[in-house]
């Protein structure tokens, strides 16, 4: 008994020296090398806003796709850095002292961090950027451009874009074109055109990379590039007008559809083909009273059910109490050009009536321009319209009245340069850049809004 019990002994004096002589070996441990930010993040910014920061690895470099409002400055100079995911350690400044994410920084100019691995060996710096924009994403901004070398000589003039080209019809024989690869500057030159006879300049529209024209005779022509013109099988029509196109649309099967209005017996009634087929569809109910019949102009947006629709303005031959915009309808499964639909709006709301009014479906609002050029018309679903924003107003000049007392506040007025300049032609690119050209002087100007110009 006693033999057993003294080898019970001798067992746990081994284990005790083996285990002594494990822990005093020199065997050594392996210490992470990791030393990369896994994830980061700032501060809210504003209303409690929180902006996604990109990390690449590759180029060590944090920063924000999305920008930072414009003013936000004054909130990032002082702020914190409330994510920061790393296996070691970090640090920052000329002597690397260890970094505290409880201490605000300065994110105005970008920022170097120092992680540090587990290992005590490897080191990677990472810098870190704030972006943030410079430009006030909402406002229209305004340049005056190159005049045309000469004014249009009488009538209206028509502005188009056609395959990345600004043309400017005065006449019916010459034209200016310019290219709009370089926006900030234009190089115009003079083109001979061959319009048809009687071709109504008012009339051209531009759609799936074609021009189409009607004349006073009720015929109609088409162009590839603007300058000669080949005659359309009308298939009888007297054309009054085109209207527009309503593009291709996967959703409900439509394929690229022209529309217009052509004339029979003192009655106006739609049409409407695939630009692809030669067969006209023919509307069989005469046109409401009150569409627009002159000056059209037209925008395409897709409405709540994800499908397009076009969207006309233009004069009318009657007096009217409000500008109406027409939509394009149809059924289920298609939009056949035949049907239109005003969204008078018999409110408070409604569009005044102007003269030569345009419509645009502009950074996901409708907007309309037009009559003395005092005031931008805005609406979200083309129903109920009210006075832009004022950071969405035509190029001003302002007007400063000092108070007639002392303590008397200045009245501030912002004057348009556009007010009463009469007859124009406007154009949108695929750059989001609005096109006006001026009948009296044939001035030029280009806006943007400058959220539509960021990458």
């Amino acid at each position: 008994m006693r033999i057993k019990f003294l080898s019970v002994i001798l067992s746990f004096l081994l284990m005790s020296i083996a285990i002594s002589s494990c822990l005093d070996s020199d065997d050594n441990y392996e210490y992470s090398s990791d030393a990369t930010i896994r994830a980061f993040g700032i501060d809210t910014i504003g209303k409690g806003i929180y902006y996604k920061f990109t990390i690449d690895q590759l180029k060590r470099e944090i920063y924000n796709v999305d920008s930072l409002p414009v003013g936000s400055d004054t909130i990032i100079d002082k702020i914190l850095i409330d994510t920061l995911s790393v296996t070691g350690w970090v640090t920052s400044g000329l002597n690397d002292t260890l970094f505290n994410t409880s201490d605000s920084v300065d994110l105005r100019e970008p920022i170097k961090l120092k992680v540090h691995a587990a290992d005590g060996v490897t080191v990677r710096e990472y810098t870190i950027k704030v972006n943030v924009h410079k430009q006030d994403p909402d406002s229209l901004i305004w340049r005056e451009m190159a005049a045309l070398p000469a004014s249009p000589v009488s009538g209206k003039q028509k502005s188009v874009i056609l395959k990345g080209e600004l043309f400017v019809y005065t006449s019916s024989t010459t034209a200016y074109r310019s290219s709009l690869s370089t926006p900030a500057s234009l190089q115009w030159s003079l083109i001979n055109v061959e319009l048809p006879e009687g071709a109504k300049l008012n009339s051209i529209v531009s759609f799936n990379d074609q021009l189409f024209i009607t004349t006073t005779s009720g015929e109609a022509f088409y162009s590839d590039n603007g300058i000669s013109w080949t005659q359309m099988d009308m298939q009888g029509m007297q054309m009054v007008t085109f209207l527009g196109g309503i593009p291709e649309d996967k959703i409900i099967g439509n394929k690229n559809i022209l529309t217009g209005i052509f004339t029979k017996e003192g009655a106006n009634y739609f049409c409407a083909k695939d630009t692809k087929e030669a067969t006209w569809r023919k509307g069989e109910e005469v046109i409401p009273a009150g569409f627009p019949l002159e000056d059209i102009y037209s925008t395409v947006f897709t409405n709540a059910s994800g499908i397009k629709q076009t969207v006309i303005v233009g004069n009318t031959e009657t007096t009217v109490e409000e500008t109406v915009p027409w939509f394009t309808m149809g059924g289920p499964t298609t939009m056949d050009g035949l049907t239109w639909t005003g969204m008078s709006t018999p409110t408070d709301f409604s569009c005044p009536a102007m003269k030569n009014p345009s419509i645009m479906y502009y950074g996901g609002l409708f907007y309309m321009m037009g009559g003395d050029f005092n005031i931008i018309r805005t609406s979200r679903v083309g129903i109920e319209w009210n006075e832009a924003a004022t950071k969405f107003r035509y190029p001003t000049e302002i007007k400063v009245t000092p108070g007639e007392k002392e303590d008397d506040k200045d009245t501030i007025e912002y004057i348009s340069l556009f007010k009463d300049k009469g007859d124009y032609s406007l154009a949108i690119d695929t750059k989001h850049y609005i096109w006006i050209v001026w009948n009296s002087d044939g001035s030029v100007w280009r806006g943007r809004q400058n959220k539509l110009g960021f990458k």
